[in-house]
């Protein structure tokens, strides 16, 4: 019996050539970022492997596919609504949208689906990893997270974290808010930018950022982040405002300082990140936010671009989102806590 012909791979490539997979893709797909040189030295690999690249498929395929991980799908109130504007989007250009979740722990993206796309939509920074397994099916794409390095060679699409951010500190500070906290999870790099616009608003306008509540002790409910409030109750040290990462952190920051007797704003200020503007909150957060539904049906837009003209150049879209006055932050007008 004859042995099963392996496939060949740009792992495989890359490993004959000593590149990059990103070079290797860029030189047998004959785009710009390579050499002569090198586009000759990876053709000659290929040859000698016996490599076939794919040939183009005639006919436009009628599906977009839409990567998300697993770890991201249970932020419902931000993916699920991206998602649902995509979809409508792409139903009223004929296209279907079909949502693959990846697992946290195993390649579960088959070929079959890959192939069956006409786009590629990346949902979140984890998504990612299945970059280099795309890039051989050459298929138009667009990532919804920041670029992970410079001259990342995809469409990318965000939101404008940090500028927010520095928005929506500033409006507080012009309202007399010199004393601040932040509370909410820096993991994500999303996240980061938002406390960074919140340090250089605060650094440029004269206010103090006194504390930063971050860690998973202050943010997986337990009580030891309503003993750290109420110690700071008693002294009369709270800050005037409290800036969370999140909407879901603003609403369960105001949940434990009601248990405590701190009034919203009255007491304290507190707003939220992220909000949907379309939506009617049950809890009017001042806020910055966009329109998620709006936000998918963009990211649909660009990629029905990219689809119809693969040799544009890389694109950088970063939409900024708005400011919201809701009834969760006041100006100062400070009484003691007792």
């Amino acid at each position: 019996m004859g042995e099963k012909k392996k496939r060949i791979t740009l792992d495989r490539i890359a490993a004959e050539t000593g590149l990059s997979k990103y070079s290797v893709s860029r030189a047998i797909s004959g785009k710009s970022g390579v050499s002569d040189e090198t586009r000759e030295r990876v053709l000659a690999v290929c040859e000698k492997l016996g490599y076939q690249k794919k040939k183009p498929e005639h006919g436009r395929k009628k599906v977009v596919l839409f990567i998300l991980p697993q770890c991201d799908i249970r932020d419902t109130a931000f993916w699920m609504k991206v998602i649902m504007g995509a979809e409508e989007r792409l139903a009223r250009e004929g296209f279907a949208l079909h949502i693959k979740v990846i697992s946290d722990s195993e390649d579960n993206l088959r070929e079959s689906e890959i192939e069956e796309a006409a786009g590629i939509i990346f949902g979140g920074h984890m998504s990612l990893f299945y970059l280099d397994k795309v890039a051989l099916y050459e298929r138009p794409s667009l990532v919804l997270t920041y670029p992970p390095h410079d001259m990342f060679p995809y469409d990318t699409m965000h939101v404008a974290d940090k500028e927010g951010a520095f928005y929506l500190t500033g409006q507080l500070v012009g309202m007399g808010h010199k004393k601040i906290g932040y509370y909410g999870s820096l993991e994500r790099l999303s996240m980061q930018k938002r406390f960074a616009g919140v340090r250089k608003a605060a650094d440029e306008l004269g206010a103090e950022i006194a504390y930063v509540w971050n860690e998973e002790k202050f943010l997986d409910g337990s009580e030891l982040f309503e003993e750290e409030l109420s110690k700071l109750k008693e002294k009369g040290e709270l800050p005037t405002l409290i800036i969370c990462s999140t909407d879901v952190y603003a609403e369960r920051l105001i949940f434990h300082l009601s248990r405590l007797g701190i009034e919203v704003p009255e007491d304290i200020s507190v707003t939220g990140f992220n909000s949907d503007l379309a939506d009617l909150w049950k809890i009017p957060l001042t806020s910055v936010g966009i329109d998620k539904k709006e936000y998918g049906s963009t990211a649909v837009n660009y990629l029905l671009d990219r689809i119809e003209d693969p040799g544009q150049s890389v694109r950088r879209v970063s939409v900024v989102p708005e400011f919201v006055i809701g009834e969760t932050a006041a100006v100062v007008e400070r009484k003691a806590l007792h």
